[in-house]
């Protein structure tokens, strides 16, 4: 039995990267021996991959074959991949909706981000006559898949080992709060940055690290930012760390005293993992499936109006605050809670489970 992991662009150090390099090793240690196939390769190479057209020379194809679309909206030929003989599969990590971006790009690219979204939706109820099972990442994308009428579905979390750091960590009793991922509209920057105003005002010691990237498309959205940053007199209190590579992100972890979201749409959320295995507080915005990923191990809030970021930031300056005293807020049972929820998910059977699913139908006809 042979897999093939269909991604329109490859990139090795995003979160889909990370599921197609986590799939692939789980399935190759199963005995299954796994391809990927992509339009665009971006990773670093160190992994083979086969070019589309490239799949139609594999001399592997048959009716036993698996093939798993990496979904997250429209940009894959659908025809093409369901062309091939096997059984299909679609790993389905969410679609962002195309309302966060609005106050950000031109008419004509907002237009496109909507026929792209519909195009999406209509794209799954194709697949979905075709497709023997969805795999969402979080039950939250699974009932987005309901809500279409697919039901056929199996709830895997992002294939990736995360390891426990908190041992190694050393408490900086400090004020750094960080985010780590895309600067991008559906992110909500804009409020961390109002959170930071109000922290300046309980101690201007407080910094922010943002790290991550910004797509070219939303260069405007990044200019509002710094643009904001400036107005709001924070300035000195931001620190934008672009094009970090994965080498350097330990020591940015290291110099968080605590991690923010105030994303309002994650179809999983890989950094608040990250987080929690460097034994870092999380807050979070409670949304989408931002809580089923943290699994009680985070500070959840659910309002974001200024009153209530004014108020947060009280909260979290208590908080960290109290890191120093002889009964810390965040103390040793909040730890003992982050580092269960890594073992949980570094101990899942994703070989097992993924075996179960590709092989069923087989048995079954046995």
């Amino acid at each position: 039995m042979n897999a093939y992991l269909h991604i329109s662009e490859f990139r090795d150090k995003d979160g889909i990267g990370n599921d197609i390099k986590g799939l692939r090793e789980v399935l190759n240690s199963s005995g299954i021996k796994t391809e990927i196939v992509c339009q665009n390769d971006l990773s670093d190479g160190s992994i083979r991959t086969l070019q589309t057209e490239e799949l139609h020379n594999e001399s592997d194809l048959s009716s036993n074959s698996m093939h798993i679309l990496e979904y997250g909206g429209s940009g894959y030929p659908i025809d093409f991949f369901l062309s091939f003989p096997g059984r299909k599969f679609v790993r389905y990590q969410n679609i962002t909706p195309p309302k966060f971006f609005k106050p950000f790009v031109s008419t004509d690219i907002f237009r496109s981000f909507e026929l792209d979204y519909k195009k999406s939706i209509l794209e799954l109820h194709k697949l979905k006559r075709f497709t023997e099972r969805f795999l969402p990442s979080s039950r939250y994308s699974a009932s987005n898949l309901e809500d279409l009428n697919i039901v056929n579905s199996s709830v895997i979390p992002i294939v990736r080992k995360y390891g426990w750091k908190g041992e190694k960590r050393n408490r900086k009793n400090g004020h750094t709060l960080g985010y780590v991922g895309r600067l991008v509209p559906s992110k909500k920057i804009e409020d961390i940055l109002f959170l930071s105003y109000f922290l300046k005002k309980i101690e201007p010691k407080y910094r922010i690290l943002l790290i991550g990237n910004v797509p070219s498309i939303f260069e405007n959205y990044f200019t509002n930012l710094k643009q904001m940053a400036r107005e709001l007199g924070i300035g000195g209190n931001i620190q934008f760390r672009m094009g970090v590579q994965d080498s350097e992100l330990p020591r940015f972890w290291e110099e968080m005293d605590a991690y923010i979201s105030m994303s309002e749409h994650e179809g999983f959320g890989i950094p608040l993992v990250e987080a929690l295995s460097y034994d870092i507080p999380v807050f979070a915005y409670a949304c989408t499936a931002v809580p089923e990923t943290l699994k009680d191990a985070g500070y959840l809030f659910r309002k974001k109006d200024l009153k209530s970021l004014e108020k947060l930031a009280e909260w979290i300056h208590f908080i960290l605050e109290s890191q120093s005293s002889t009964h810390p807020v965040d103390g040793p049972h909040a730890s003992s809670k982050r580092r269960e929820v890594c073992m949980d998910y570094d101990s899942m059977p994703y070989g097992r489970v993924l075996k179960q699913i590709f092989t069923f139908k087989e048995a079954a006809a046995s």
